[in-house]
């Protein structure tokens, strides 16, 4: 009788180890969205059309990619590091515009919101030591990108060292203005951006704005 107890209790054991097994297998790591990777498959395709033949209006397709990615930013469903860099760079190309010679954006906090996006992105990466994805993407060169976009189209300056500019009396590419207070080198070497000296070795930089 008393082996009978027993064995009743270890298949109990064995069980509930299985019960706790088969939960622990239903954790499973967030699949990245598929229609996330379409819209910037699609981003890519068009730039490159657009680059080889001069004859694509890039808006008519970022405008409603952007509002796809709101829609699914809504719903809860830019979950993965992927998600959220796709996501990034489809809201960075938020059109600009040019109003009396002062540089501007449509809807400048959308380079905000991809800034936010591509450092949550960056600090799960790096949070799980996911370097072959870090390096792929180039994650960190990203969030730099995008808070230069977001300050150069607001505050008529950038923080890194990312953003150029297009030059009417030159007709030259020019490095935009830096606010050289507001980031070290090491920063930008952090983001996988080049030294401040090297930038400007490389590069003519315009004037900071005078206000």
């Amino acid at each position: 009788m008393r082996n009978f107890h027993l064995s009743f209790l270890l298949i109990g054991l064995v069980s509930l180890l299985s019960c706790k097994e088969a939960q622990e297998e239903k954790t499973v790591k967030p699949v990245d969205h598929p229609e996330i990777e379409q819209l910037f498959l699609k981003d890519i395709e068009v730039r490159e059309l657009d680059a080889r033949t001069d004859t694509v209006i890039l808006e008519n397709f970022d405008k409603v990619h952007r509002n796809r990615i709101f829609e699914l930013l809504a719903a809860g469903q830019v979950k993965t590091p992927l998600d959220k860099f796709r996501a990034a760079l489809i809201l960075q190309h938020t059109a600009g515009k040019l109003c009396e010679g002062e540089l501007g954006s449509v809807s400048p906090e959308n380079y905000l919101l991809a800034y936010h996006l591509s450092s949550a992105a960056l600090q799960e990466l790096q949070s799980a030591n996911d370097t072959a994805s870090l390096k792929k993407e180039n994650f960190p060169r990203m969030v730099a990108l995008n808070y230069d976009r977001f300050l150069l189209y607001t505050e008529g300056y950038q923080k890194y060292g990312t953003q150029f500019v297009f030059d009417a009396a030159t007709g030259a590419s020019l490095l935009a203005p830096i606010d050289t207070t507001l980031a070290t080198d090491e920063e930008r070497i952090r983001l996988n951006v080049a030294p401040l000296s090297e930038l400007l070795s490389k590069h003519k930089m315009k004037p900071m704005p005078a206000n």
